[in-house]
Formats: structure tokens, sequence, C-alpha cells
């Protein structure tokens, strides 16, 4: 067999489930049967959609400028109604989306304003819902009113709020008149009892004039909100890293997802165009992040060769954009105990005792340790990655005899008393909280054991609990010593670390969607048990933006090694530079996470 035919045969092999030697199977399951049933927001949790409809009527099925069931606004209203009823979302900003200013009376309205998805989507929410609509226009005709039969209201940009808005609502034209008569507006308004302020956006493509004005007029508008909190999503069509979006965007965190959000397949095209181009932004926060989940549903998105009619060849979405959907609350930095935002170490001593060290944000630890567990340690499984309480603190996971457990943080890197989640477990299985692989902004964890590997869904409620069981790899996971390194390639889905005890290989498992992880690449090598008997993913210790390592050594008593992460040549996260940061004594730890 070839190099090549041999590599294909390991890859095939991790991606259908056919064992491989020396190659542990990820197993294919429905993203249906990973996910963990969605469920209410947490305290002070937003949950945001943005979406761009498509919604005002246009060209026939088979025709440049088709966008799936434009002359249906039932069709569209009722998926975005559903959206909110899956994610129990309390901000919708829509794009494209036809509807009017509530502030004019009905007398003062189109005459088939009730038909448009404005109205229906009320219909569908149902009371305590406040809306915001600002109406632009056609760049065809200058017009905006929404055409079709079947369709009503001004073609424009939305914002619906579960709640009431705090103050005015602020329809900002972001066009010039003395450069363009285009009409292409910002609807924001403040939501009572929130932060922040929350922005639709529409932006033009390509690098005009116009769309230069408007990127600077939605950058000047937004300047003086950014330090108080604002929310900005939409559709920025390519222009999200826009110079002239630069003084607002580059203050902001982005809510990262890898998955495509506009997809059109023309009729004489071998393969479809895909881009990303809808966004949500957040202000950043100087101690952890806001976004603890951010998801693109494709599924709504039509992804259909653009040929035939309706009827006959009809789309299998409802927009040629999916949906960006966004959970936001205060979450703990990826590692960090102590609320400090620096990841820290979790240790297991040869007395049983479970040590805490402050991570200093440069990737060293200092000697000094608290004492966290004051015994029954030695032989536990231990992870901490996530926030299982919804308080804003990581919180810690281990498997102590066969019970799995969560211990609460107290926000200073103490624990509480534990909640137990799963019990009947082998004494000898190992345990790594990656972080939310469900994507579902709850943190999840993953049990290696009977040479298998386990999702364990993290459930949210009143206390700690998990889901039943998925296999996510059926074989090969004995030899493997697991860790989690964070989002090591930065798609914003958490990933896995295995290193294989047999030949001392790190492997990297990028994250996918819906849990499990997919093909894995090498990450560095040279990692057996006698010269790195430890192995700890570290999260961004040293605060670069990448994720980072830490080992233990056998030279003299014992020394721990940074490993800061790298980019290799074929692109992929790797191992990097070393750095020795704890000098002697380490022989004497028997686990770190």
């Amino acid at each position: 067999m070839t190099t090549a035919a041999l590599v294909l045969a390991v890859v095939s092999g991790l991606l259908l489930g056919v064992p491989v030697q020396a190659a542990p199977a990820p197993v294919e399951t429905t993203a249906a049967a990973r996910m963990a049933p969605m469920t209410p927001p947490y305290p002070g949790e937003t949950r945001v959609i943005t979406w761009n409809i498509c919604g005002e009527a246009g060209s026939p099925r088979g025709t440049a400028g088709y966008c799936a069931f434009r002359n249906e606004p039932d069709r569209k209203a009722e998926q975005v109604a559903q959206l909110v009823t899956e994610h129990q979302a309390n901000v919708v900003m829509l794009q494209e989306v036809c509807g009017y200013d509530e502030a004019t009376p009905d007398t003062g309205r189109r005459a088939n304003w009730r038909k448009s998805h404005m109205a229906l989507l009320k219909e569908r929410l149902g009371p305590g819902w406040s809306f915001a609509h600002a109406a632009g226009n056609r760049e065809s005709d200058l017009d905006s009113r929404c055409r079709g039969e079947a369709l009503g209201g001004d073609l424009g940009v939305l914002l619906a709020v579960k709640g009431t808005f705090d103050g005015p609502v602020e329809r900002v034209e972001t066009v010039p008149a003395d450069l363009s008569p285009r009409k292409l507006p910002m609807v924001c308004a403040r939501i009572t009892g929130l932060p922040d302020k929350f922005c639709s956006v529409h932006l033009i493509p390509g690098e005009s004039a116009i769309a230069k004005r408007q990127s600077q007029a939605i950058a000047a508008h937004l300047q003086d909100d950014i330090p108080v909190g604002v929310v900005i999503g939409g559709d920025f069509n390519r222009n999200a890293a826009s110079a002239d979006l630069a003084p607002v965007t580059s203050k902001l965190d982005r809510c990262l997802n890898g998955d495509h959000t506009y997809q059109y397949w023309a009729s004489t095209a071998a393969a479809p165009s895909r881009h990303w181009l809808d966004h949500l932004f957040t202000t950043r926060r100087a101690d952890g992040p806001r976004f603890v989940a951010c998801t693109v549903d494709q599924s709504r998105m039509d992804r259909t060769r653009n040929t035939g009619a309706e009827a006959t060849d009809p789309p299998n979405g409802y927009s040629d954009h999916a949906p960006v959907i966004a959970y936001l609350r205060d979450a703990p930095v990826p590692g960090d105990m102590t609320g400090d935002g620096k990841p820290d170490l979790l240790a297991v001593d040869e007395l049983g005792k479970l040590r805490l060290y402050h991570g200093a944000g440069t990737g060293g630890v200092p000697g000094a340790h608290d004492i966290i567990g004051t015994g029954g340690w030695m032989g536990a499984s231990v992870t901490h990655r996530g926030d299982w309480t919804g308080d804003g603190a990581e919180d810690v996971v281990a498997r102590v005899g066969g019970d799995l457990r969560v211990y609460a943080n107290r926000g200073d890197g103490s624990l509480a008393a534990p909640v137990t989640v799963a019990v009947g477990l082998p004494t000898d299985a190992r345990v790594v909280s990656p972080g939310d692989v469900t994507r579902d902004g709850h943190p999840d964890t993953v049990l290696s054991y009977g040479d298998k590997l386990w999702l364990y869904a993290g459930v949210r409620g009143a206390v700690p609990a998990v889901a039943a069981p998925v296999l996510i790899g059926n074989s090969g996971w004995d030899v493997m010593t697991l860790t989690a390194p964070g989002d090591a390639d930065r798609d914003g889905r958490p990933d896995l670390l295995a290193r294989n005890t047999v030949n001392g290989d790190l492997w990297l498992y990028r994250g996918r969607d819906g849990g499990g992880f997919d093909a894995r690449t090498l990450y560095g090598h040279g990692y057996g048990l006698v010269n790195r008997p430890l192995i700890a993913g570290a999260a961004d210790a040293d605060g670069n933006g990448v994720a980072d390592m830490w080992t233990t050594t056998n030279e003299g008593t014992g020394t721990l090694m940074f490993y800061a992460g790298a980019t290799g040549a074929a692109g992929h996260p790797v191992d990097g530079e070393r750095t020795t940061v704890g000098a002697s004594s380490w022989s004497t730890i028997r686990s770190v996470s």
C-alpha cells in the first residue's frame, strides 16, 4: 500500500468508526443524538438570534436573484418563532425583513402591513415582546415597499426583544443623503434589565464609497456605547473585517463559528458559493468571555441548486443565509479557578491531596499552592473546564471511585460539597472536560473506559447533571491519555488532546458541531510516560490567544514544563517552544489538569 493510500485508509477509519491500528476511532452519530435538550437560560443570560431571512419578493426559482419562499411570509415567520422556542431566545435581529413602525397609526401604514413578517411574527411570539423596525430601500428602484401579493410592509431591519425597550429606539441612517439615495438603516435599542444596547445591521458588499461611509457611520454611532455594553448583529456582507469598522469591532468579541452562513448554488455552477457573512459582536470583558455558545443553524439555509420550480424542485431551507445564535453571559476564562482571568493548574499529590497552583498569566505557576482537597483524591481522575452552576466560576469534575462528581467552585478556587451526577463507572475511567462540546451554552465531559470514548453532555438545572452517555469513540482509547487544550484551532469549538502512551505521539482531535471530534492531526511527539509522565492542557496560559500545555518530566526530582502553542507548517496547531516553569519535586505529583 502506498503512503497516500495508507493515510487515506487511516482517515477513512477515523471518520467512519472503523477500527484502525493505533488510531482511536470517533463514531458518527446524529447531531440530535449528541445534543443535550435545550434548557432555560441562567439568570442574566441573553440569547440572541440574527438572521437575514431574505424576505422580500424577488425572482422565481431557477433564475438569478431567487431566494426560498420569498412570497410566503408565514413560512419565514414560523421558522423564526420556532428558533425562538428552540433556544428560548430573548433577542431577535432580522435583515431583509418586511415590517412597519409601530408608532405609526394603522391608517398611516401600508394597506397590507398585516402580511408583513413583523406582524406575523408578533402573532406567533405573543405578548411580552417589543418590536422595532427601520425601513430601507432597494438598490434597483429605491423603493421600500415589500413587493408581492402575499407580502406587506416595508423592507428593512428588525429588532425584537422579550421585554420592553428602555428609552427611545434609534433608527440610524448609515448612508449620507449627499452620497446616495440608498437607505440602509441600523436599528438599536436598550432593553429594560439588560446592560447592553442591541443593534441589527445590514451592510452592502464591496469597497464602494457607500460601503465605507456605511461602516464609518456605524462605528461612529456605537463608539460611546462600547464601554457600557453593546451587542451588534446582522449581515455584514464580507465587511466585518473592514478597516472602517475597526474602531468598533477591534474592541469587541466576535461570536466564533467556523460554519459558513451563506450559500447560493447557481443552476449552471458545478458547486455552490459559500461565504461567512453573518456575525454577532459584543463588548469584550477583561476577566472572561461573554459568548458561551455560538451556533450556525445551516438546516434552515437553502443548500439546493437553484434550478427548476419550487413545486418540483423545492428548496431545503428558508433563506440563502443561516441564522446565527449566540448565548451570552459572564463566563470564566477557560482554566481559571480563582477569578483573576489566568488559567490555573490542579494537581493530586502523593498524599491524595488536591492542589491548586495559581497561573501567572505567562505560562508559569509559583511554587506555592493552595490545598483545596485535603484527602481522598488518590486514584481520582480530575478535570476542570466550564461553569456547571451558572455562577461565573469554573468548577471541578472528577471521577472518584465509581462516581462522577461536580465540585462547585466558590469563586476563589475552593470547592463546595460535591454533587454526584453519575454512578457505576469503572474505577479506572478517565475523565476530561473539554468545555461546551455540544455548543448549547453548558459544559460537557468526556470519559474513556472499556477502550471507548463517551460523551456525558452537561444538563443545566437547579443542580449539575449529565445526560445519558453517548458513544463517540469506539476503539483504541485505552492507551490514550486525555486532556483539554481548549479551542486549539480557534474555530469556536473545544478540542481534545490525546497522548498515545505506547509511542509518545500526541494527537489533536478537533471539536465538531453537536458533540464528538473529527479526524486527528499530530500535535507533537516524544511524550512517553518515562520522560513526560503527566500532561495537562493549559488553555491559553500565557495570554496570547493560543492554547498551551503543561507536562511534568523525569529530570532530577521532576520538573514542570510549559509548552506554548504554535502552528505547524501544514497550518495545524502543534506544540511550540518549551520552558521550565517548575524546577523540582514534581515527581511527587500523581496527576495534573
